[in-house]
């Protein structure tokens, strides 16, 4: 009977051991490696296969299979601990999760996107619903911080425990105040990275020693960007040396601008040339007062940048007024601009003037030429018997012709209308008497005719 019992009694408790051991042993297999299953999805639930997964300071790879699910098989070693790293296909040497191995905890859940999936999320304008939890960094919960996404008008307050919940996408930021407290800005990422819980957010108080570079009013110089432009030009003094070796670039300068809006720190980010940049440096120390930084109305010290072009003036090009000449050639007005060019007429090397018919025809017009030539407008004419006369209102202009002009139309037979008006009125005159001749021979006849009847 003893015997009986005490063999019930084994058996249940090897029963119970099984149970409680279950877990254990179904992780460890024979050879003491443990098991492990890490699933991956994207921000919208659908399984990740663009990754893969690395022990530190292993070379395995571990690929992933078209559930998103990676299993793995690793003997943890009991003296350190190793963390894994699970990267994106797209890039192979920054991790985009790292956890620890503990054999506890096998199964194991992520959220990560690869840059195609944001670039798709952004194109659909996707929203997700975020939960976040803000404390201070003792612990204490934050209440009534403001929760905004930038641009969107879309914003939240944090409860007594300094729980919020919001819609975000990746298009815009998330902004973080609280009185007090320093600004923090951040993206949708990390908040998907573990949907089943609330983000936990550390706000720090606001020193009046730290420098910021972004708050709510950036500084700014007297007048605006205009106006530093101008400072610029008017203040910067090209080296002689760099001028002649020609050497033009861009100097990016950084500073602080203090409470008071003075200028301390400055320093060169971006290089050119030793002697430009020390210009550009006595630039920045010379400039008056700036605009200091403010958030929520709080002035604080903020960091600043500007570029500092440095180009070679180039001298401009010289204007002439365009102011016409006049010149009188003969009896016309010739108007020349700038762009006319003289060229030397022709018909002053014309071998007609020497011809014994123009001078003859010259002559006989009683005209004296002088060292005739046209380009230099030398011909001196005494009184001309050949007159045009053109009739302005009434007003009356006679023009005298010039010596060739006067020959080549006599030589063609050209004559002007009053010449050929007065040979019109001789014609009509001679044929108007020619009637009257015959006229006074018949009444001759008929008289004579008349007298020899008579006689008869």
């Amino acid at each position: 009977m003893r015997r009986i019992n005490l063999y019930i009694t084994s058996i249940i408790l090897l029963t119970v051991i099984r149970t409680n051991a279950n877990p254990i042993i179904s992780s460890i297999n024979d050879n003491g490696k443990t098991k492990f299953k890490v699933e991956v999805k994207n921000s919208i639930g659908e399984p990740q296969t663009k990754i893969f997964l690395k022990i530190t300071g292993r070379s395995e790879v571990y690929k992933v299979d078209s559930c998103g699910i990676i299993n793995f098989e690793y003997e943890i070693p009991k003296n350190y601990k190793r963390t894994a790293n699970i990267y994106l296909n797209e890039d192979t040497k920054n991790p985009e999760k790292t956890f620890t191995l503990d054999e506890e905890n096998t199964v194991l859940n992520f959220c990560i996107d690869t840059k195609e999936d944001i670039l798709r999320f952004k194109q659909e304008n996707s929203t997700f619903n975020i939960e976040g939890i803000v404390t201070t960094e003792d612990g204490e919960p934050i209440t009534g911080a403001t929760v905004s996404i930038q641009g969107t008008g879309r914003y939240a307050t944090t409860d007594e425990i300094g729980l919020f919940s919001i819609d975000a996408d990746f298009n815009h930021y998330i902004i973080i105040r609280a009185d007090g407290m320093e600004n923090i800005s951040m993206t949708v990422s990390p908040f998907l990275m573990n949907q089943k819980d609330a983000y936990p957010i550390v706000m720090r108080k606001k020193s009046g020693e730290k420098i910021y570079s972004s708050v709510e009013t950036m500084p700014e110089y007297p007048g605006g960007m205009k106006y530093f432009k101008r400072y610029i030009d008017r203040n910067l003094k090209y080296p002689e040396e760099a001028k002649r070796n020609k050497i033009e670039g861009v100097i990016v300068m950084q500073f602080v601008v203090e409470k008071n809006g003075d200028i301390t720190s400055p320093k060169v980010v971006r290089r050119l040339e030793a002697s430009l940049d020390s210009v550009a440096m006595n630039l920045i120390k010379g400039m008056p007062r700036w605009t200091p930084a403010s958030d929520h109305g709080v002035k604080v010290r903020c960091k600043y940048s500007v570029p500092i072009a440095f180009k070679i003036p180039v001298p401009k090009p010289v204007v002439i007024e365009n102011n016409p000449i006049k010149e009188i050639a003969g009896d016309s007005l010739i108007t020349l601009n700038d762009s006319t060019i003289l060229r030397p007429d022709t018909l002053i090397q014309d071998s007609i003037i020497n011809d014994s018919i123009i001078k003859n025809k010259l002559l006989s017009d009683s005209t004296i030429i002088a060292n005739d030539s046209i380009g230099s407008d030398s011909i001196i004419s005494t009184k001309l018997p050949d007159k045009e006369e053109t009739t302005i209102g009434n007003t009356t202009k006679v023009k005298k012709r010039n010596a060739f002009v006067r020959f080549f139309r006599w030589l063609f037979g050209i004559k002007d209308k009053e010449e050929k008006k007065d040979e019109e009125i001789k014609e009509n005159k001679e044929i108007k008497k020619l009637p009257q001749q015959n006229s006074t021979e018949i009444e001759n006849k008929d008289k004579i005719g008349i007298e020899q009847k008579e006689e008869l």
